[in-house]
């Protein structure tokens, strides 16, 4: 790892530029629109920070694929015209007005979490709350920073539910991507057998090269069958479901008795405002049962000693190397575009990273 691929600490330039710039939804009623076609690179005045906010110059800031569902207009959070998009990223805070806390944090490079109802972080600032800021380590280069927050602790919490839910195995569906990795990776340290299912056979060795118990392929003729064999065999009664719509019941049929689905994300391509779907059968007499995670809703209900220990762990994992974010490409706002509709039909190739600052 280069010295110049990382950021230290540094002495922030207190005199901030007036105007901020950066990638804006455009809301769009042609739901077969591009992803690219969904932003607009735009500038505007910096706002007057509040009460318990900071102010950020972003370095780098990933695409996930919770960012190109809210392009669509389908999160959990209702889309904002014009306002900038992007939910996480890396930056320096170069002014707080947020106590003690805000003050500690000037100057420090932090990960970075946007609040939500304002502007996002694909942009060359950004402004948070206060406890939405992380401070890093300074062995994590920018790249790999920036994408400390939605993946890598959603793959801890969720193998951290399913410990609570007695899980010696687990299977994971669109295993290939970055939460399903950083789980498998992190099933393994903890005891839990991991089974994988993936679309394409390219990623079955990726897999069980990284340390899954089984990867199963999603197309397969017999694919029911071979889950339904693993999860005797594992005893796996956890699904961590990252696809919804119909392969959530495709997958819990076979799964045993009192198997638990724990929801996180809606990878399929589908315009239904639901998006969902189960089993009336299983959950009445076989006991299935689904849950969801999302981890704003874990953050805003932890406690700050919470969000910190989390924070370590998983900054530890990167520095071991246990966690690594695979990237596709690093670019500037002018080539953003187009690898941005790269990454929404191919999502498994890695991360696309908008650098900034």
């Amino acid at each position: 790892m280069s010295q110049e691929t990382m950021s230290q600490e540094t002495e922030p330039n207190i005199t901030t530029a007036s105007q901020n710039k950066g990638f804006a939804l455009k809301l769009l009623d042609d739901l077969d629109a591009p992803s690219s076609a969904r932003i607009e690179l735009v500038e505007k005045p910096l706002p007057t920070l509040k009460k318990g906010q900071v102010l950020i110059k972003m370095l780098a800031a990933p695409v996930n694929p919770s960012d190109l569902v809210y392009l669509l207009g389908k999160y959990g959070l209702p889309p904002q015209q014009d306002a900038y998009v992007g939910f996480e990223g890396c930056g320096v805070v170069v002014e707080a007005n947020a106590g003690l806390y805000g003050k500690y944090l000037v100057g420090k490079r932090v990960a970075v979490s946007a609040q939500p109802g304002i502007d996002g972080v694909w942009a060359n600032y950004a402004v948070t709350k206060a406890n939405f800021c992380l401070p890093l380590r300074n062995d994590i280069p920018d790249e790999q920073a920036a994408t400390i927050i939605v993946n890598p602790c959603t793959s801890v919490c969720l193998v951290e539910r399913a410990k609570q839910l007695g899980a010696k195995a687990v299977v994971i569906n669109a295993a290939a991507s970055q939460v399903g990795k950083g789980v498998i990776r992190y099933a393994q340290m903890e005891g839990i057998k991991t089974i994988a299912t993936v679309r394409s056979q390219s990623n079955v060795k990726v897999l069980e090269d990284l340390g899954a118990d089984k990867v199963l392929l999603t197309e397969s003729e017999n694919f029911s069958a071979e889950l339904k064999a693993a999860c005797k065999s594992f005893k796996a009664k956890v699904l961590l479901d990252a696809v919804a719509s119909e392969d959530t019941p495709r997958v819990l049929r076979v799964m045993p008795n009192h198997s638990t689905a724990i929801v996180y994300g809606r990878l399929t391509e589908t315009h239904d405002p639901l998006g969902g779907l189960f089993s009336v059968a299983d959950v009445i007499f076989r006991d299935i049962r689904i849950e969801g995670f999302w981890l704003a809703t874990f953050i805003g209900k932890a406690t700050p000693w919470q969000v910190y220990r989390l924070s370590q762990k998983v900054q530890k994992l990167f520095a071991q190397g246990v966690f690594q974010t695979d990237i596709y490409k690093t670019v500037d706002f002018e080539d953003f575009y187009q690898v941005l509709d790269h990454y929404a039909a191919n999502k498994s190739d890695g991360k696309v990273i908008l650098k900034l600052g």
